[in-house]
């Protein structure tokens, strides 16, 4: 035994450790929570301005901070296109705020600043003209010269720390990573549509103009022009925005590059000019010029942009150009249609053909000669009848129509038509149209890709959110819409088993069966990963939904075969049902979640539909989990011990570590409740580690209090078993706390998915010197494999077979087969949940040697536990 006076100082080493490794855990964990919270702002689906708008006002939360905004930094100017706590009339946002040389070098790199400090970066005039005492920027770019810059300011409150930068270095690389993709899918989708936009165009003005106005959207730029080239000078324009002062002549900027077909781009101060020539046989026809200034200077890739518009500013010149050629004469008209692959037509006043170009011919299979005379519609699909008719009506406006043709072979075929009257032709229109098959396939499949999942085809997030919307908005629609919210069970463990091909093909079979399983009229969607959702439009009560949902969950009944290997797998299901123009989608995805889980709690493949009440009692749930994120650094939770015993003698041979939670306006919060909500936010994994160093405290106390050696049994939780570096972690513990890892027994129950990283973990757990013991046993199909894969020291008897064991013969039986199992493989046993005397009598009768449960001891504190050990009581025998 150590001497009394040795043993103090160093259980107050200990615990000065102790206390400064929970500090590290709990910063640990609030840097994780912001970062979460940082992350999922960030991933929103939102357009770029939005994205910015909120990041800046939950950066604002987070940091505690004042003024966040986003600037741009072009010395001499700062100027804030963004901020939050910044008035609106500041001249930062209009002319900018001066910044010398020295103080834009500053802001160009990642930096925390204190005002007055010695040793810190400088803080930037401009910042410390608001009162700012802390601030801290970080570069949206580092390779952007000037760039745009993220920028945190403090007029109160803690200085900004190291680990503040990196957890902000990190948001703001993702954050400009999002607002890249945003702007990218804004333009692209713009781009893709400006060819059909242009091509409309027959004379070259209106066709200038468009270009123009288009070329200023998709750059965003304060000014854009389109110069066409004759003969080697620049002879007319088109302009877009407030600055016309670029004249054609002679020579305009980058002449000499552009008339190469080089793209060229100028920065002019504060002012960015880019120009990409539109070419045609190798020549220059047209010029393309765009200029953009502060705050919004245009990067490179607006070249890029510029560069594959050109291409359709030159193909819809060209078109221009023809059609302006067909109108000269009729000799020409008939010359240019024979050429050109375009259907050329002429449609008199009673609507039937007057001409054909020969193109009908290679393009319809239709010839030419025998369409004379025949009316149009009578080869359109009667579908589209009506619309070409009123496109001919109204042919003066110069629309186009898209409407289907049967060829002469007997299919149906889309085409284009734009439509023109013809000069003095009293009533005849000019059709000229085009097959557009490929372009309509093109177009379904980018609306199939929106809008689906591409694994499985089902509906995607998006279509089931607008289907679910448009439901409820039908005030019409004959009874309410319900909502059904699959998760699979078990998924996870085919998916890491055998790996993600056959948990793709899984999903796929599950996804066919389900399809398989519904009305017609209902709408089956994938959530994502293994989530599917139902939407039943017109059902007409919580029965029809759960009527519905049991449908669902028989329909994965069956054996799926993956890989030729059999696989059983089930569906916890949740139910809701809307009211239309009442409820809200997101409300009922909301509950519709809530009601899965709570369902998933009452067991596997089980489903829960949610009424008014029970969608009170899912916020209610999820105001609970949100309060559990704060419990641990609130020092909200304690630890209570219940003792081991030997069933004969009443002598106790360890303690069970129990996690207790006392919430500060509710009050003591089950575990059964709040376990499950710590699992599904990962607070568990800090949490875990709390329980165990407190363990491992109380040990070492008991030890020095001169107490017998004895054992500790800590609970770990499925979700600790997943993590990387659960050995190194948990023997960082133990062995800082100075107990020996003999001591130390780790609880895991049979319900959680072994992985062969997890048994590796618990080799090296097992060879440092700590025991294991299987919790719950015989209540889940993984046990035997527990038994053959995991280290197992100790098999606790489930007390759902402890209740029984002194009336049921069944329950008896188990205990015996259990203990049998037990001797066999040479382990220790303890029985749970023991209550009666009769249980244990029955449990010493078939040879039980320990167990635990109310009639031997509730759980303790730590006070009382620590009386029991030094106290005159050393068992817990039944008087």
């Amino acid at each position: 035994m150590r001497e009394p006076g040795g043993g103090i100082e160093q259980v107050a080493a200990l615990r000065k450790q102790l206390d400064e490794a929970s500090s590290a855990v709990r910063e640990a964990y609030r840097d994780t929570t912001r970062l979460i919270r940082l992350l999922a702002a960030v991933g929103q689906p939102s357009s770029p301005e939005e994205l910015t708008d909120r990041m800046l006002q939950v950066l604002s939360d987070v940091f505690s901070a004042d003024v966040t905004m986003l600037a741009h930094v072009a010395p001499p100017q700062m100027v804030v296109h963004h901020s939050c706590g910044l008035a609106e009339d500041d001249p930062a946002h209009g002319t900018g705020w001066s910044l010398p040389a020295e103080a834009a070098a500053l802001l160009g790199r990642a930096g925390v600043a204190t005002l007055g400090a010695t040793g810190a970066e400088a803080m930037p005039a401009p910042l410390a003209a608001l009162g700012t005492r802390f601030a801290v920027w970080i570069p949206l770019d580092l390779t952007a010269d000037p760039g745009d810059v993220l920028v945190l300011c403090r007029s109160t409150g803690e200085e900004f720390t190291q680990l503040d930068l990196q957890v902000l270095a990190s948001v703001t690389h993702r954050l400009r990573m999002a607002l890249r993709e945003r702007e990218q899918s804004a333009v692209m989708a713009r781009l893709a549509q400006s060819g059909h936009l242009l091509a409309r165009h027959l004379d070259l003005s209106p066709l200038l103009d468009e270009a123009a106005t288009l070329l200023r959207e998709l750059t965003t730029a304060d000014d854009a022009w389109v110069i066409t080239v004759r003969d080697g000078r620049a002879v007319r324009q088109a302009h877009s925005g407030v600055d016309d002062t670029l004249e054609p002549g002679d020579w305009l900027p980058g002449w000499e590059e552009v008339c190469r077909g080089t793209p060229y781009t100028l920065l002019d101060g504060h002012r960015r000019l880019i120009c990409v020539p539109v070419m045609r046989d190798g020549e220059p026809c047209a010029l393309l010029y765009a200029a953009r200034s502060l705050p919004r200077p245009m990067t490179g890739e607006a070249v890029e942009i510029l560069a594959v518009f050109a291409n359709y500013v030159a193909a819809a010149i060209s078109n221009a150009e023809l059609y302006r050629a067909l109108g000269q004469s009729e000799s020409s008209l008939r010359l240019i249609t024979d050429s050109i692959s375009d259907l050329v037509a002429m449609v008199g006043p009673d609507g039937r053909f007057a001409y054909a170009s020969p193109s009908h011919g290679r393009e319809l299979a239709r010839e030419p000669d025998r369409l004379v005379g025949r009316r149009v519609t009578d080869f359109v699909h009667p579908d589209d009848r009506e619309r070409l008719e009123s496109a001919l009506a109204g042919a003066a406006s110069g629309d186009k129509v898209e409407y289907r043709l049967r060829t002469g072979s007997g299919h149906w075929t889309w085409v284009e038509s734009a439509l023109r009257p013809a000069p003095s032709a009293g009533g005849t229109v000019v059709l000229s149209s085009r097959v557009i098959d490929d372009r309509k396939r093109l177009e379904d499949e980018l609306r199939l890709r929106a809008t689906h999942d591409p694994l499985t085809g089902l509906a995607n997030r998006t279509l089931v959110a607008q289907r679910l919307t448009e439901a409820l908005a039908d005030a019409e629609g004959a009874g309410h819409v319900g909502l059904l919210f699959c998760d699979l069970d078990r998924f996870k463990a085919v998916n890491d088993r055998l790996g993600h091909e056959a948990g793709d093909d899984l999903l796929k079979q599950v996804a066919a069966r389900l399809r398989h399983s519904l009305r017609p009229g209902d709408l089956l969607g994938r959530f994502g990963g293994d989530e599917f959702v139902v939407v039943l439009d017109g059902v007409g009560d919580l029965a029809d939904v759960a009527q519905v949902g049991r449908r669902v969950a028989r329909a994965l009944d069956d054996t799926f075969r993956l890989h030729d290997e059999p696989v059983r797998i089930s569906a916890s299901v949740g139910g809701v049902l809307g009211v239309r123009r009442r409820t809200t989608a997101s409300a009922m995805l909301r509950d519709a979640d809530a009601a899965m889980y709570a369902a998933k709690d009452r067991g596997l493949g089980l489903i829960e539909v949610f009424d008014d009440a029970a969608s009170s009692r899912s916020l209610d749930r999820l105001g609970l989990r949100s309060d559990l994120l704060g419990a641990l650094e609130g020092d909200q939770f304690a630890v209570h011990y219940q003792p081991i015993c030997d069933l004969g003698s009443g002598q106790v041979v360890a303690f069970e570590a129990l996690l207790r939670w006392t919430h500060p306006q509710r009050g003591p919060v089950p575990p059964d409740v709040f376990i499950p909500l710590a699992e599904e936010t990962g607070a568990i994994v800090p949490i875990g580690h709390w329980v165990l160093e407190q363990s491992c405290r109380e040990l070492a106390r008991w030890g020095a209090m001169g107490a017998k050696r004895i054992r500790v049994n800590v609970n770990l939780s499925p979700v600790q078993l997943q993590q990387p570096h659960l050995a190194r972690e948990l023997l960082d513990i133990v062995q800082r706390s100075g107990v020996d890892p003999g001591d130390v027994c780790l609880e895991v129950t049979e319900h959680s998915y072994l992985r062969e990283d997890v048994t590796e973990s618990a080799a090296v757990l097992r060879t440092a010197g700590l025991h294991f013991a299987l919790d719950d046993f015989g209540t889940s199909y993984s046990s035997l494999n527990y038994l053959k894969w995991f280290p197992i020291d100790l098999l606790k008897v489930d007390q759902s077979f402890v209740g029984g064991v002194a009336a049921s013969d069944t329950d008896r039986g188990i205990v015996r087969a259990v203990l049998a199992i037990a001797d066999s493989l040479r382990l220790g046993v303890v029985a749970e949940g023991v209550e009666t005397e009769e249980q244990r009598a029955a449990l010493l009768a078939l040879g039980c040697p320990l167990g635990q449960g109310n009639l031997l001891s509730p759980p303790l504190t730590p006070d009382a536990a620590a009386e029991l050990l030094a106290g005159d009581r050393h068992s817990l025998a039944a008087s």
